[in-house]
């Protein structure tokens, strides 16, 4: 027997529309075909809810105030303990950065750390060894002048170590964190030189 091949046409269908068959979709495949679309829209029925932004982890700072002192030209001037910051809660240190001095011809190096004095960390034993950094300041030429100098080149830079996600160094309240410094005055006149260290933390309590 012939199947019903009656098709409805609506007024759209006359205007070029494909129409539509008239009877039941018997084919299972078709029927696969039209759930699975269903399943597709069905979720656009309603209206899906904002995500929400994921949590913040509240960061703390605090800035160690070092310095040499008076350096006189010509000299190595060097600190142990020259800044410290003694924390009133255990906390984890996640980032640390070091502003350079400009302009004056500086070798300069530091060392963020707990240990007492500067050069103790090692490869046998680096505990409480945070951070440790060194830059030098422009050159210094003198052309035979008596008064005046010339600086040649820069070092507007900062300089920062920023530690793994999940990760970093902990330290525990009431701990002393020293900024040591070790410092060459290269350039033709006298400086104090102050050094800022910067820590990021998380408290652990």
């Amino acid at each position: 027997m012939e199947r019903n091949k009656t098709v409805l046409l609506t007024k759209r269908s006359k205007r070029g529309r494909i129409p539509f068959p008239k009877e039941k979709v018997s084919d299972p495949f078709s029927r696969a075909a039209l759930l699975a679309l269903a399943l597709v829209l069905l979720p656009c029925a309603w209206p899906i809810p904002a995500r929400a932004a994921p949590a913040i982890t509240p960061l703390s700072t605090t800035v160690i105030k070092s310095t040499t002192g008076l350096c006189l030209r010509g000299k190595t001037c060097h600190v142990d303990k020259a800044g410290v910051w003694i924390p009133s809660r255990d906390v984890a240190i996640v980032s640390a950065s070091i502003a350079e001095q400009v302009d004056v011809a500086l070798y300069v190096d530091i060392e963020i750390s707990t240990r007492p004095e500067m050069y103790q960390c090692n490869a046998e034993d680096a505990t409480g060894c945070i951070f440790r950094m060194k830059y030098s300041g422009p050159g210094l030429y003198v052309y035979g002048a008596t008064s005046g100098n010339t600086y040649l080149g820069s070092n507007v830079t900062a300089t920062n170590i920023t530690f793994p996600a999940d990760y970093g160094i902990v330290v525990k309240k009431g701990v002393p964190v020293y900024v040591h410094l070790d410092v060459r005055n290269g350039s033709l006149i006298d400086l104090k030189v102050d050094q800022d260290a910067w820590l990021y933390y998380v408290p652990l309590d």
